[in-house]
């Protein structure tokens, strides 16, 4: 149960780079980190060794949103 219930729905990191924003979702749960693939394929994982998320991941927060618009 690594990132947890609030993990199984993600941003996608590499399409945020992109300036995109992009679903990912949970592909693999393991241990101490989860592996993801978002809707334009995507693949990645996330590191939880700090512990599950505490809220939901999916959508991302609006300031995140607007970062993407602004560049």
């Amino acid at each position: 149960m690594a990132g947890g219930p609030h993990a199984q729905e993600i941003w996608c990191f590499e399409c945020y780079g992109e300036g995109k924003i992009t679903k990912a979702t949970r592909i693999h749960e393991g241990a101490e980190d989860d592996q993801y693939r978002c809707e334009l394929g995507h693949e990645f994982g996330v590191d939880y060794r700090k512990g599950p998320a505490t809220e939901p991941q999916w959508p991302p927060p609006a300031e995140l949103a607007a970062s993407v618009n602004e560049n």
